[in-house]
């Protein structure tokens, strides 16, 4: 019995190892449309297999004596063991990617029930939360544990470290903070020059002060609300693909990366407004600020700092879907590639001329034959997804991992990555959830009757109208990731006092999440003008 345990821990060990090489030179078109390397069936089945000897390794052995042979062979000498589980952890860790691009299987596929779940009830403290980072399972294979238990425990790690530097408010424990003046009209070069110099120390309480076109202060109080208006004004200049610093992807999404053209644009201080955005996005993920913009797969997977080049195909055909197409037609062309005339080279244009650049040593005289076409294939695709962004992308991420430590955004995969930053995009809102957590200002309370219909409204409205409304209220059409309760400012509606129904309509201040909901006659009328308000998108107030 041992022997078999031994031979099938081995057996084990080369299939994992093929698998892992196999992947490296297949798409997602040949795995879900041409059943390779594997039917779709067959992979769910390795998923099962890799998910209990890593479950095993990180959560069982690791606490517990080994007793039978098979462990013993690939547990207790180390050396064998953590081979295995190494190229088990990677290959999962690839179809787990490719999988958040294109399901291969139901999500509670890759999870252990209740896994952490006690870890988690038992951790008080920002330290506690930082040891359990340290766990095996989220080092090793953090997919095994469920999306919203990993994003509860970056929750509690970025809330207990910054009660622990800004002090609370409830506790009356509030410190001063960093006072930064902004002028209107100027957001941008106000920033750099106030914030973009605090490096690690944009984890202290920032303080927004605006200042008029006349030099006037603005008058307000800074609870949060005032620093949201100035990431808002922000990003609608920053991330505008007007401005050059972001382009958005030719195929599905318009989802934004780093424009290639940049320094032609802003000249060598684009790396530095890269660093800034960096800074600030990090800001806004310490702060539990829910935003509007919508990064690209592999722009994500920069953010993460572990870029996976075996995905620069399925990157690049969201960036460049005709270029891809080109290259997915030279990979399977049967003829002899040298008839296409093609060279390692690449045609750069990104800086107003056309010139060619070597994708290898001297690639103008190396003619692209089907013995070397695969790496053709990758070298080209490095290059647009990877070579032209890798200033811009490690400048932005130098600045975002100065605020968020890089261990903690390593918990999620892109799509789950993209949720933290700005809210869940399935067009569902949990009404139920958002009124329990919900302010009430200016008079009104949870039992007043305008109140009463107003929820019925928005439980009424279908998912694009209720979006409609919260990105009215907070210019974010999603919740925050793990609900209302987290969202900074709450949610919060204001009565406005009318004599007649024609007087006003409702308005927000987005920068503080404050609906402003007149006192209108009846549910029909609050309907009307609701709707008529939001699909409008007119309405803003600042205060």
């Amino acid at each position: 019995e041992g022997d078999s345990g031994a031979t099938g821990a081995i057996v084990l060990f080369i299939f994992v190892t093929c698998l892992a090489h196999t992947l490296i030179i297949t798409d997602d078109i040949e795995i879900h449309e041409m059943a390779r390397p594997l039917p779709q069936h067959q992979l769910r089945r390795c998923i099962l297999l890799l998910k209990k000897l890593l479950y095993r390794a990180c959560c069982v052995d690791d606490v517990k004596p080994h007793t039978d042979a098979s462990v013993a062979v690939t547990m207790e000498s180390n050396h064998f063991g953590l081979a295995l589980i190494s190229g088990a952890s990677k290959t999962m860790r690839d179809l787990y990617d490719r999988s958040s691009r294109r399901p291969l299987c139901v999500p509670k596929l890759w999870l252990v029930e209740d896994l952490l779940e006690h870890d988690i009830r038992r951790c008080k403290s920002h330290q506690d939360y930082s040891l359990l980072l340290s766990a095996p399972v989220l080092r090793v294979c953090p997919f095994l544990v469920s999306f919203k238990r990993r994003l509860k425990i970056f929750e509690r790690l970025v809330s207990t470290d910054r009660i622990n530097i800004q002090g609370s408010n409830a506790d009356h424990t509030l410190k001063p903070g960093v006072v930064v003046r902004i002028m209107r009209g100027r957001v941008l070069e106000d920033g750099l020059i106030h914030l973009n110099n605090l490096g690690r120390n944009l984890r202290q309480r920032i303080v927004v002060q605006y200042i008029s076109q006349a030099g006037a202060t603005e008058t307000g109080v800074d609870v949060g609300g005032l620093f949201k208006e100035f990431w808002a004004d922000l990003s609608n200049l920053a991330f505008d693909p007007n401005y050059a610093l972001f382009r958005a992807t030719e195929g599905s999404g318009n989802s934004l990366y780093p424009n290639p053209s940049s320094r032609a644009a802003h000249g060598s201080d684009h790396v530095i407004l890269f660093e800034f955005l960096g800074r600030i996005l990090g800001k806004a993920l310490y702060e539990g600020i829910t935003i509007q913009p919508q990064f690209a797969h592999f722009f994500l997977s920069f953010l993460r700092g572990d870029y996976n080049f075996l995905h620069m195909l399925p990157d690049l055909s969201t960036m460049d879907p005709q270029l891809y197409n080109n290259l997915m037609f030279l990979k399977t062309y049967d003829g002899d590639t040298a008839d296409l005339c093609l060279t390692f080279t690449v045609a750069n244009d990104d800086f107003g001329g056309n010139r060619e650049v070597p994708l290898i040593p001297n690639g103008a005289d190396v003619e692209v034959t089907n013995s070397n076409k695969q790496r053709y294939i990758g070298l080209m695709a490095k290059y647009h997804v990877c070579d032209r962004v890798r200033e811009q992308s490690e400048a932005f991420t130098r600045g975002l991992w100065e605020v968020i430590d890089r261990s903690w955004l390593q918990l999620f995969n892109e799509p789950e990555l993209q949720v933290l930053i700005s809210g869940a995009s399935d067009g569902k809102i949990d009404v139920s959830d958002m009124k329990s957590n919900t302010r009430y200002t200016g008079g009104y309370t949870g039992l007043d009757k305008n109140i009463y219909r107003f929820w019925n409204v928005v439980s009424s409205f279908n998912s694009k109208q209720q979006a409609d409304l919260l990105r009215f209220v907070t210019s974010c059409e999603r919740p925050p990731p793990l609900g209302f309760a987290i969202m900074n400012p709450p949610f919060t509606i204001q009565r406005v006092g009318i004599m007649r129904d024609g007087d006003k309509l409702p308005t927000a201040s987005t920068c503080f999440n404050t609906l402003k909901l007149p006192t209108y006659s009846s549910e029909k009328i609050l309907r009307e003008r609701l709707l008529f308000a939001i699909q409008a998108g007119a309405g803003f107030e600042l205060t």
